[in-house]
């Protein structure tokens, strides 16, 4: 005997829930591939050392891969109604919900000394590399600091007075010339794109930051004086809503799995 009612809606629920499943882990696949070939510039942010990008993209490869195994499980045991498929289904589900839980549990307890590595990596790479133009790591480095600064408007990894430990301003001679004590990256550009006053941004007159002999509390409007740890972290955190949301959907999407999968399975059951 096939299955009937409440059971029913289960089979159908899961099928289209499952191909739906499927075509996300396509998606996460191809997310995936996409960042381990695109992800040289994060890396050079902390020469090397934190490889977010790369290590995501892997993430993502393989769990692109396992999610659309786990839905191609789910949707035949539900299909055909195999038990023991669901019941397969049913313990990654299990197991699924309680990495999402634990993972959620890490992050939120460590997350002061995640956020400190993470600074202090990107610190290290600026201070050690920057400006070493002569070098491919530094090459890279300077580049990517670069990029980064101008898209996120901000200087340095908590402010632009890290410059100053840099080989781009130590290997400096002057004055004369006057020292440029950050690079054109930290500089404010105007409606056209182009720095407003790269003088005034990079060697302004003492009382002016990022001048060493400037009051504290001064400031210069031609610089970008927030860090770019800080401006990224302010970023992440304004999608903060958007991430909770995402894992609670994923939360309710795993729980629903579980059900669904056990509905079948009795159903079955009872039919029998």
């Amino acid at each position: 005997m096939g299955l009937t009612g409440s059971a029913k809606c289960c089979k159908i629920l899961m099928v289209v829930f499952n191909v739906i499943i499927f075509f996300g882990g396509i998606a996460a696949l191809a997310g995936g591939i996409w960042a381990v070939v695109d992800s040289s510039s994060i890396t050079d942010l902390t020469n090397g050392q934190l490889n977010f990008s790369k290590s995501a993209g892997y993430v993502l490869l393989i769990g692109g891969v396992a999610i659309m195994l786990v839905a191609f499980l789910g949707c035949c045991g539900a299909w055909k109604e195999i038990s023991c498929m669901l019941i397969v289904y049913f313990i990654i589900m299990v197991i699924m919900f309680i990495m999402l839980l634990a993972a959620v549990i890490v992050v939120a307890a460590f997350r002061p000394e995640i956020e400190n590595v993470i600074r202090n990596e990107l610190a290290d790479g600026l201070q050690g590399n920057y400006g070493k133009t002569n070098t491919t790591t530094g090459s890279g480095v300077t580049t990517a600091w670069d990029d980064f600064q101008k898209s996120f408007t901000c200087c340095g990894v908590d402010d632009y007075k890290i410059y100053r430990n840099t080989t781009f301003v130590m290997s400096q001679t002057g004055p004369p010339p006057p020292i440029k004590y950050v690079p054109e990256s930290c500089c404010v550009t105007n409606d056209a794109g182009t720095v407003a006053n790269l003088q005034m941004c990079q060697s302004p007159p003492p009382n002016l930051p990022p001048n060493p002999s400037a009051p504290s509390g001064a400031n210069n409007t031609f610089l970008y004086t927030k860090g770019c740890y800080t401006k990224a972290r302010d970023t992440l955190l304004g999608y903060g809503w958007v991430v909770l949301g995402i894992a609670i959907a994923v939360g309710i999407v795993l729980f629903g799995g579980m059900c669904a999968s056990m509905c079948i399975v009795c159903g079955k059951r009872d039919g029998e």
